[in-house]
């Protein structure tokens, strides 16, 4: 009997240094994503084609071309040359200014450019990207040509077709990415006015998805990028007053683990908290692996910087 017990005891034992052990494994910490900030590169306010490099909003990094493209709040898409290596960002230089143009070749009259997202950017073939963009004023998601010209809009939910839906004019659509299954996912800046303020909805357009904002006053999403397993990273950006500290989170969204209503739990990936020294990230960008850029908008003041960051995002295994 009393060697039974040993034996138990002993298994037991065991079995709770075996679990320590996997719970601390490479393979159990792969669960959860892991972000490593690389550099930062600030970009300087020059004029290209006549445009101030300003208010910058998303990014879309064309692989096939070699083209960094940004949108801005003015409606402008800025064209940029990126040298960059394996763990920095060398050297930013725009090249292209050009204000984006209806389907006749006119100028957009809805032009608060938010979201931006690219397509065919990866298949080894020149010449046929195009880009998605999302508008904040009159809300509205297009397909444009990379220079500028809208191609055709995207259907929007009903639910996001009236403006008095959202929480204010500027307060609609921020941002935009593509996913392989749902097509375009978009997502107003606030829940919109019938929806708690605590929990942000991301919409396709046959379906959506909830989950709690970032516990922070006034947590808006700025950005979307859909990852290589399927999955959202979501950046949010909180600020109610200069006495506050800007928040600035970036969130990890696995499509597997929502309900069948669309209620999802999501995963703090990066948090940055500060009084004077976080900039005003909005914009999200894939490069190539598994590096991805984010950008600052310097808001037009002197006090803000154009930021462009780099950062490696390691995914989940199993």
């Amino acid at each position: 009997m009393m060697k039974l017990l040993f034996d138990i005891k002993v298994g037991l034992v065991c079995y709770w240094v075996l679990i320590g052990l996997l719970l601390n494994s490479p393979v159990a910490q792969a669960q959860q994503p892991h972000l490593t900030y690389l550099n930062s590169i600030a970009v300087p306010a020059f004029e290209v084609d006549g445009v101030k490099v300003s208010e910058l909003s998303d990014l879309a990094w064309d692989e096939d071309e070699q083209i960094l493209y940004a949108v801005s709040d003015k409606g402008v898409l800025f064209h940029f040359e990126l040298e960059m290596s394996a763990n920095q960002i060398h050297l930013v230089t725009p090249i292209r200014a050009i204000t984006l143009l209806n389907q006749k070749g006119k100028k957009l009259d809805w032009r608060d450019s938010e979201g931006l997202e690219v397509l065919n950017a990866n298949n080894g073939i020149k010449g046929d990207t195009e880009l998605v963009i999302a508008l904040e004023g009159v809300p509205r998601v297009g397909r444009f040509t990379t220079q500028g010209q809208l191609i055709s809009e995207y259907p929007l939910p009903k639910i996001l077709q009236n403006h008095k839906n959202y929480r204010g004019r500027n307060n609609s659509l921020e941002s935009v990415t593509w996913h392989p299954q749902w097509g375009y996912i978009t997502a107003p800046e606030l829940p919109l006015k019938k929806q708690p303020v605590t929990t942000h909805t991301i919409y396709s357009l046959k379906k959506r998805w909830s989950f709690p904002a970032y516990p922070a006053a006034n947590s808006s999403i700025t950005a979307l990028q859909t990852l290589p397993n399927g999955n959202l990273l979501v950046l949010e950006r909180a600020w109610s007053g200069v006495m506050n500290p800007l928040v600035i989170s970036l969130r990890y969204l696995d499509f597997k683990r929502c309900n069948k209503k669309g209620q999802c739990p999501i995963e703090n990936v990066s948090i940055l908290s500060s009084l004077f020294l976080v900039d005003n990230f909005e914009g999200l960008t894939a490069v190539r692996d598994n590096l991805y850029l984010m950008v600052s908008d310097d808001g037009q003041s002197q006090f803000q910087r154009t930021l462009l960051t780099l950062f490696r995002l390691e995914l989940p295994t199993l």
